[in-house]
């Protein structure tokens, strides 16, 4: 069934838990994957430019977002330097003066790869954030912005675990706009919607994921994301 715009984003998917679980800074390595034996990979990682033909979601195609169209809210860009990945939603990157910094990507999350909890780690989550360790070791040129704090709005907006929280280009490209496009996670709207354009462009990248069955919404993944629907956003 195609869905006007208004009615998708009435239906917004959500990645479960509203709390990320505490934060493990275990460098992750973007090596091979190796899943322990009894936790098979749950579906493979569909990527969008070698993946198959792009189809028709029935909405309109996705807008690219350069560093230029940042809404209000945000603090300056940074040119940063990439210094390892923790997870799929998490890497540490370097700020001229702030130094090493741990930046949470808003608006996704992943499946956990590096949780001190084991158990709740998926072998989906580990290849996940293997494909995104690789996405940012092969960039060139990083930028973050910094969403900025309600209370202190010249300071970054820090998530409960002490997090940054921000955007993040990799050579021009928003890098959590290509984690909801190639499936990797959904558009993650638990703590609010982004203002526009940022909305639009990651709800109709889930869409486009959702139509061509990419990653997490291939047919027989283990979290049935398409169940987990609601009508308004908190």
């Amino acid at each position: 069934m195609r869905l006007s715009l208004p009615m998708f984003a009435s239906v917004v998917a959500l990645a479960g838990c509203g709390d990320d679980p505490p934060i493990n800074n275990t460098p992750f390595d973007a090596g091979p994957v190796v899943v322990d034996a009894g936790a098979p990979m749950d579906v493979p990682v569909a990527v969008v430019d070698s993946g198959p033909p792009v189809l028709d979601s029935g909405c309109p195609s996705p807008q690219r977002l350069a560093v230029s169209d940042t809404p209000s809210g945000f603090l300056a860009p940074s040119s940063v330097r990439f210094i390892r990945a923790i997870d799929g939603d998490t890497a540490i990157f370097s700020f001229a003066i702030q130094g090493e910094t741990t930046v949470r990507f808003e608006w996704v999350n992943t499946e956990e790869s590096n949780s001190r909890d084991r158990t709740e780690n998926t072998a989906f989550g580990v290849a996940t954030a293997a494909t995104v360790a690789r996405y940012l070791a092969a960039g060139r040129e990083f930028v973050v912005v910094r969403h900025a704090s309600p209370r202190m709005p010249t300071m970054p907006d820090l998530d409960n675990f002490g997090r940054t929280l921000g955007l993040v280009f990799v050579d021009g490209e928003l890098l959590q706009q290509r984690i909801v496009r190639e499936g990797l996670s959904p558009y993650y709207t638990d703590f609010g919607c982004p203002p526009e354009p940022l909305h639009s462009a990651l709800l109709l990248s889930e869409a486009e994921a959702r139509a061509n069955r990419r990653g997490l919404w291939a047919p027989g993944h283990p979290t049935d994301r398409t169940l987990r629907t609601r009508s308004s956003v908190e």
